[in-house]
């Protein structure tokens, strides 16, 4: 019985080991500036030629860009009513992004 249960123990450690999340599982995909309003721009990101039908193609190429430059979430900015032209931005956000502060002084 303690065989069984050491093997299926060896077996789901190993199989843990092996995943590896697609660029689409550690990006966060967003398309409203509220999302992003923390966070740090990296730089803007270009759609690769879509190789099939559809916007799937061009967007997995702009989160592989993304997630190369170390970024975490990518901006869509909505260019047409159709979302036929889209500009994708990768940013930076979490631990380590830079927040803009206002410091404001009294006189005295």
């Amino acid at each position: 019985m303690q065989r069984a249960l050491f093997a299926t123990l060896i077996a789901l450690s190993a199989s843990a080991c092996a995943y590896s999340p697609s660029p689409d599982e550690q990006i966060h995909t967003v398309d409203s500036p509220a999302d992003i309003r923390y966070c740090t721009r990296l730089a803007e990101v270009s759609p690769i030629l879509a190789t099939g039908p559809g916007f799937a193609s061009p967007l997995a190429g702009m989160q592989e860009q993304t997630l190369a430059m170390g970024g975490t979430h990518l901006y869509l900015e909505k260019r047409s009513e159709d979302w036929a032209l889209t500009r994708g931005i990768a940013y930076r956000c979490g631990s380590g992004t830079v927040r803009e502060v206002t410091v404001i002084r009294a006189k005295g």
